[in-house]
């Protein structure tokens, strides 16, 4: 009689990541220990794996070995014809030839190919409004990730990656921020890395940049920002007894950059408003704060939808 069992087989060694999860560094490296090994793996000319990483960086071989993969899903790296080895990339090459000529030029470089990645997109979409506490933005990482509260370690480190190589800038208050500045693309970048970063390009909507390495990303033509909204529609446009509204611009683009004279943003309600609200926000109200809030929510929810409805002719 046959012993073989069917069904999924058991899992052994390390645990693969779901098809759902979304690659973040590994924890057991600091940030700028990840970017030394990601330089020298950019910088290879013959197929390098864990060993020759370890004697170019002095890092110890078994954590250097962690750092490859990551890198090769963000687009610097492929895979050597070798069994775990890596070569540079045409991103990874133009990333390397740029830290040759200097350390600000390879990190502005290695920001515009990093730009269109997922965790890049998602904190710049976070960071729409404003500076962002850094638990806010590592829930927001999580979420996009689609990872499990196991690996909140990899979200920080992810977050102080990015800050190292200057996507994020931290404010003097301490919160976290987009390099660019807020959502509209013609605003003059904000922080210590400000002029680093003279890329003002939206990112590209897919994982990874356009081919094409050897070239600077050019910035596209003049627009309205993307958090401008139009207020009519189809059915509407048409009709002249239909005013045609537009959502206004939230205060931090208002013409100027400054709020109206007298309107305290504190108790402007559409200012208020339009940042949007994460779980990971709520943890600084009470239980009775959360209970209040939500039956406010409710009743503001109920009363606009009725200031919505139909008209009774």
């Amino acid at each position: 009689m046959s012993t073989r069992q069917t069904g999924t087989p058991p899992v052994t060694g390390r645990a693969r990541l779901g098809p759902e999860e979304r690659l973040m560094p590994s924890p057991k490296l600091r940030a700028d220990q990840h970017l030394l090994v990601i330089v020298a793996a950019c910088s290879a000319i013959d197929p390098m794996g864990a060993a020759e990483l370890a004697t170019a960086t002095g890092i110890a071989t078994k954590n250097c070995g962690l750092v490859p993969v990551f890198a090769m899903n963000s687009g610097l790296l492929t895979k050597g014809h070798r069994r775990a080895t890596y070569l540079p990339s045409d991103k990874g090459r133009y990333v390397a030839r740029a830290f040759a000529r200097g350390e600000a030029e390879g990190l502005e470089a290695l920001r515009a190919k990093w730009k269109g990645q997922w965790f890049a997109r998602t904190v710049k979409e976070r960071c729409r409004y404003g500076p962002v506490s850094r638990e806010g933005l590592v829930a927001k990482l999580m979420v996009a990730a689609r990872a499990g509260q196991e690996r909140i370690k990899q979200a920080h480190i992810l977050l102080d990656l990015m800050v190292a190589v200057g996507l994020v800038t931290v404010e003097k208050s301490g919160e976290l921020h987009w390099f660019e500045g807020v959502c509209n693309s013609d605003a003059q970048p904000t922080g210590p890395q400000s002029t680093d970063a003279p890329h003002k390009g939206a990112p590209p909507a897919g994982e990874h940049e356009e081919p094409g390495m050897d070239e600077e990303p050019s910035a596209p033509a003049g627009g309205r920002p993307s958090g401008f909204v139009q207020g009519d529609s189809p059915e509407r446009g048409d009709d002249p007894e239909q005013p045609q509204a537009e959502v206004p611009h939230p205060r931090a683009e208002a013409p100027g950059g400054q709020a109206p004279a007298g309107a305290d943003p504190e108790q402007d309600l559409l200012s208020l408003l339009l940042p949007p609200v994460l779980l990971a926000d709520l943890t600084r109200l009470t239980p009775t704060e959360v209970l209040e809030l939500h039956s406010h929510l409710r009743a503001v929810t109920a009363l606009t939808a009725k200031l919505r409805g139909h008209r009774v002719t």
